[in-house]
């Protein structure tokens, strides 16, 4: 059963019986940590066997009050792309059941503060979301370094993307490429492309859900199944376009028609947008979710190349 309790007071001590109470796992991503407050518990839940992550932003506040590297535990110092941001996130799982998520930031100040903390247990569907968020930190913060900026003929930055095509006949062949576009005025320049049967079936794209809305109950072990497919997922489309372009892609769009049902029954003219159904973290507050070819030209000029075939 979905139960969730919200805490105005006493936050200190109720995230340490939480804590305290954890069995495998803890996954922690706060802004700011006390060392000297939390280091003795996860010492003492290492002993018992349970794992322990934590991430953190990556500043002087964290070096002179936070955790320091240990055997006991795994940190990972978060750096933005940008000077003027932060890793601001404030939630922790606990044994992929329980999910602490609120205003209250883990550092020495924060009990003086007026702050909140919700605690969920069993909604197995948020547990998965704030999963796949510690997930993507996780892989961000490994890739930050290696991350290169490229820039477009207009001094603007870029991102390079792999558009997965739609599949036809009776190999399901289709085309898939790679563009990069500049992130200020998406000027478009034609990277690779490849010629492909079956690809989505190849990438894992249509393997069928393991629940059932109407039959299933959605529980943990569902729920971490479907996560670890899902990581799968994302993991074959970018070792794809690493192994075959070296490139690394920043982002994976499919086109779609956005006026199926008026084009079949009024025969308008098919409007076509570009979904994007992956980022990376370090560009996913420049990318936007959808790209419309009505806004740039040169949107329209991947959206054609497909759309044309």
């Amino acid at each position: 059963m979905i139960t969730s309790e919200v805490y105005f007071e006493g936050i200190d001590n109720t995230i340490k019986q939480y804590l305290m109470s954890a069995k495998h796992s803890i996954k922690i991503c706060v802004a700011w940590i006390n060392g000297s407050k939390y280091a003795p518990i996860f010492y003492n839940l290492s002993q018992k066997g349970v794992k322990i992550e934590i991430m953190f932003n990556n500043d002087n506040t964290n070096s002179n009050h936070g955790l320091m590297p240990s055997e006991f535990y795994t940190i990972y110092p978060i750096n933005t792309r940008l000077s003027s941001a932060i890793m601001h996130n404030k939630f922790c799982i606990i044994d992929n059941e329980i999910i602490i998520n609120g205003s209250f930031n883990w550092s020495q100040r924060a009990h003086n503060s007026f702050e909140n903390i919700l605690i969920v247990k069993n909604d197995f569907e948020l547990v998965k979301s704030f999963l796949h968020e510690f997930n993507d930190l996780v892989s961000y913060y490994r890739s930050f370094n290696n991350n290169t900026i490229l820039k477009c003929h207009c001094r603007s930055n870029t991102y390079t993307m792999g558009i997965l095509g739609r599949e036809n006949g009776l190999y399901n062949d289709s085309i898939v490429d790679i563009w990069r576009i500049c992130t200020k005025n998406q000027h478009t320049q034609f990277v690779a492309e490849e010629n492909e049967q079956f690809i989505q079936a190849q990438l894992g794209l249509l393997n069928e859900d393991v629940y059932d809305d109407d039959t299933d109950i959605y529980d943990k072990s569902t729920m971490l199944h479907e996560f670890q497919e899902e990581v799968n997922q994302t993991n074959n489309i970018q070792n794809y376009f690493a192994q075959r372009n070296g490139n690394k892609i920043d982002a994976i769009g499919s086109i779609i028609m956005t006026n199926h049902n008026e084009h079949i029954e009024w025969g308008e003219e098919p409007e076509y947008q570009i979904n994007i159904v992956w980022k990376d973290m370090y560009y996913r507050k420049i990318i936007p979710n959808i790209l419309y070819n009505y806004e740039y030209d040169n949107i329209a000029q991947i959206i054609d190349k497909h759309c044309m075939i």
